[in-house]
């Protein structure tokens, strides 16, 4: 199926800007993180980022070189609520960015080794207390989720946001943190309250979904034990415009650009880049998130590391947490895609990957795979690499810094452009 799609979609457009072959990655900034190791980062796109770790949150300053700290600890505390439990005893999986930065969702795994929750903790930044406890519940039912996201792309830095999306095996739903009539619930009395799920899709079974992501306007892409990768309108979480075929390997996390013309999913050996740009029965151009592709699924590219590097990685390291870089404007082209294999972070040029002429692809027949980057080693597992907001680029370096975290300590990278 892959081999008769149209490669067209790959080919650089016009004069391509050449690719810089003496980019360096020089290292900024290195802190060392408070608390009892870091679980996850959360980048801002405004002042500052945060690292999650179990008992807390430590807040870092955002530079154009990257982040740095600023020696605030915010420890979780529940609000002084009694009978609450604390989010210090559970492991944050996921914390998400909200209302312009100023509100940080938490959602733990209700039992250790479980991916699900069966709620979250809202954590106001400017204060350090947990202000609520949510309840996932649908028809008075609990039920529980396997990941959050945001509306879009650029939600977080939204302050009115008051939504977000939620996934878990069979649910693809967005949450309303305001009660059925529109009003605020005055979250100071409640002692749990409920989310109300405002829109979404209980699928009967069978589609295991793992991981998603939004694009700029709010379309989504959900990735699948399968392998499958299927998209979403805004409008519609019932049923997918486009479904690529899995290559077979589980996916564990997408990412979509904001313009939702590519999409990456990581599985443990590679990630898979999709472009979903095709053109309709009436000669447009659309995305698979708009209309149905059917037969016009372009193939797919696969980045890959080289034998040798795989071996170096090693047997049990698995790829994860595959990111475009970060933009959220209109017009805007990420520039790098990264992810992350035991102790290397890993990134690839994506004007490299996506241009057809490349010379990766020159001799290989069938699906194609691209072994050019540029790998960061770094001496503990890295938890996570992610690139800073686009805003944080400065002149000589068109890329915003790289941040790599391992559990004790973070470091920033300036992508360089000099000799």
């Amino acid at each position: 199926m892959w081999e008769d799609a149209d490669e067209g979609v790959w080919r650089s457009p016009g004069k391509a800007t050449p690719v810089r072959g003496n980019q360096d990655l020089l290292e900024e900034f290195e802190e060392a993180a408070t608390g009892d190791g870091i679980q996850s980062l959360a980048l801002g796109a405004l002042d500052n980022s945060f690292l999650v770790s179990d008992s807390g949150v430590q807040v870092v300053k955002n530079f154009s070189h990257g982040i740095h700290g600023k020696g605030v600890y915010v420890r979780f505390d529940d609000g002084g609520r009694k009978g609450s439990p604390s989010v210090a005893h559970s492991t944050p999986k996921r914390a998400l960015l909200m209302r312009g930065e100023t509100n940080m969702m938490i959602m733990s795994p209700a039992k250790e080794g479980k991916p699900h929750a069966t709620g979250l903790h809202q954590l106001d930044i400017e204060t350090g207390k947990i202000v609520t406890q949510w309840k996932f519940d649908k028809d008075g039912t609990d039920i529980t989720m396997r990941d959050i996201t945001n509306d879009a792309k650029g939600s977080q830095l939204d302050p009115s946001e008051s939504t977000f999306l939620g996934l878990d095996d069979n649910r693809l739903c967005q949450w309303d943190m305001r009660d059925k009539q529109g009003i605020v619930q005055n979250i100071a009395n409640a002692h749990s309250p409920v989310l109300h799920w405002s829109q979404g899709h209980q699928f009967s079974r069978g589609t295991n979904f793992q991981c998603f992501a939004t694009a700029g306007d709010g379309s989504i892409v959900v990735g699948s034990l399968d392998g499958k990768i299927r998209l979403y309108s805004k409008t519609s979480m019932r049923q997918a415009k486009t479904a690529f075929p899995g290559l077979g390997s589980p996916i564990t996390h997408v990412d979509v650009t904001y313009d939702g013309k590519w999409v990456l999913g990581t599985t443990d050996t590679y990630l898979v880049l999709i472009c979903t740009l095709f053109t309709d029965k009436d000669g447009k151009t659309k995305t698979g998130f708009s209309g149905r592709m059917g037969n016009k699924i372009p193939a797919p590219r696969l980045l890959k590391l080289t034998p040798v590097d795989s071996h170096m990685a090693g047997v049990d390291n698995k790829f994860h947490g595959g990111q475009f870089s970060w933009v959220t404007e209109n017009g805007k082209q990420e520039r790098h895609l990264v992810a992350t294999v035991g102790k290397f972070s890993i990134i690839w040029n994506f004007q490299q990957v996506k241009n057809s002429a490349h010379e990766c692809y020159r001799n290989q027949q069938g699906l194609k795979s691209c072994y050019c980057y540029k790998i960061v080693l770094k001496d503990e597992s890295i938890v996570d690499s992610r690139f800073m907001h686009d805003k944080f680029a400065v002149s000589d370096s068109p890329e915003a810094p790289l941040v790599v975290a391992t559990p004790m300590k973070v470091t920033s990278f300036s992508m360089s452009g000099r000799q």
